[in-house]
């Protein structure tokens, strides 16, 4: 029993856990304070430079030392992947979802139009859970085996295609990261594989540079797509798509004017994980974003991502770091336990996508944001699940067929 406890809990400190992924994406989107700075575009076309303030530092450094202190204070568990029941059943399900809301994204011609704005503006829930399916069903076939799942995975595969040609690269990447999590959950990071340090540098390369073309892609303006690519080009191609520069640029204005947030949606979060909640609750004007763009990026020619740092320090000041490493350590905590304890590969696979939206993708989210999309994933997870549980309890299987199958089971070993 003893025995059984050590090996449960003596897990190496480099392991990709919840806090790791936390720190390894902090880390990502805070180096670039380490340039000092950048330059942007207005929609005027004029270029301004953009240098980040001290006081940004500190507020990094007590950032970083909170989630470092937090991967100590909650001691990591082995990470369970074991799956049984009706894998089969639930691949079908994901290929006839894929499908299904596939099918209806491709016949929304806006979706397909070169203007950002007109694409996300004919983005709904439809899309959504096409979108959320096809990062299920890569994940579900990791977790219930290649071999078995090659349908469901170059289906999903093909989805991700079609998301990152409509303009969206989160897919790709939050699956990516995904099947990270489960390859390295519970095997030290530093025993990573060369090719897959450079497999994933080719992708945040790749998705990066992506940005500054996809619209040209679009449009069919492969002559403008050949300039981007061009090997001078290639650096200003890819900054365009690390917006980790802006980012932290929310952070540095927050910290340096010591801006304090109006008012605030936080007290919708614990309703966020109820269905629709969003659309009931609404965004009633007190979201981070919608407060801070027109006021610190009133001249940014694009979109700006929000900074989960600049929200908890623009609502508690420096007290927000600690408060947010807590509560995401806590969720996340909570999720593990239950991948733990469920044995459906769908509801593992849609709660380890949950976990990557809260602690890698939520650095360019709001709180309420990363909730509502941790809890889209999770939701479809566990509509496939349902249904499958539904069928099995409708039309039981003959036990004579069960006993048939036992059989073949324990000939073929």
């Amino acid at each position: 029993m003893v025995r059984d406890v050590r090996r449960d809990y003596l897990v190496s400190p480099f392991v990709l856990t919840p806090k790791m992924l936390l720190l390894i994406s902090s880390l990502l989107y805070f180096f670039p304070f380490l340039a000092g700075g950048f330059q942007y575009v207005d929609v005027g076309g004029r270029k301004y430079d953009f240098t980040y303030d001290l006081g940004t530092g500190y507020a990094i450094a007590v950032s970083m030392a909170c989630i470092v202190a937090a991967m100590v204070g909650f001691v990591p568990r082995r990470q369970s992947f074991e799956i049984e029941g009706d894998s089969q059943g639930e691949s079908l399900v994901i290929i006839a979802m894929i499908i299904i809301f596939g099918g209806i994204s491709i016949a929304n011609p806006a979706l397909f139009s070169a203007s950002k704005v007109d694409v996300l503006s004919s983005t709904g829930r439809l899309q959504y859970i096409f979108y959320n399916a096809c990062i299920i069903g890569v994940v579900f076939g990791a977790l219930a085996g290649w071999r078995k799942s090659k349908l469901v995975i170059a289906l999903s595969c093909l989805g991700l295609i079609l998301t990152l040609y409509i303009g969206h690269r989160s897919p790709v990447a939050i699956t990516i990261l995904s099947l990270l999590y489960v390859r390295y959950r519970n095997v030290p990071l530093i025993m990573i594989r060369k090719r897959y340090v450079i497999g994933g540098l080719s992708a945040l390369f790749f998705l990066a540079m992506y940005k500054s073309v996809y619209s040209a892609v679009k449009a069919g303006n492969f002559e403008l797509v050949g300039q981007k690519m061009k090997f001078d080009q290639l650096s200003d191609s890819t900054l365009v798509g690390l917006e980790q520069f802006v980012t932290l640029a929310h952070l540095d204005l927050i910290v340096k004017y010591n801006y304090t947030l109006p008012c605030s949606n936080l007290w919708l979060v614990p309703l966020s994980f109820i269905p629709f909640s969003d659309a009931v609750f609404g965004k009633d004007g007190c979201t981070y974003n919608e407060q801070v763009q027109p006021l610190l990026f009133p001249g940014y020619s694009g979109g700006v991502a929000a900074n989960i740092w600049a929200e908890f320090y623009a609502n508690f000041g420096y007290a927000g770091f600690p408060l947010l490493v807590i509560i995401l350590s806590l969720v996340c905590v909570a999720i593990e336990a239950i991948i733990r304890n469920v044995r459906s590969a769908t509801l593992k696979s849609g709660l380890i996508v949950a976990i990557i939206h809260l602690t890698f993708y939520i650095q360019r989210k709001e709180l309420l944001a990363a909730f509502i999309s941790a809890k889209r994933v999770i939701l479809v997870s566990v509509f496939v699940f349902g249904l499958v549980y539904l069928h099995r309890k409708c039309f039981p299987q003959a036990p004579a067929m069960e006993a048939g199958v036992r059989g073949l089971r324990r000939d073929h070993g």
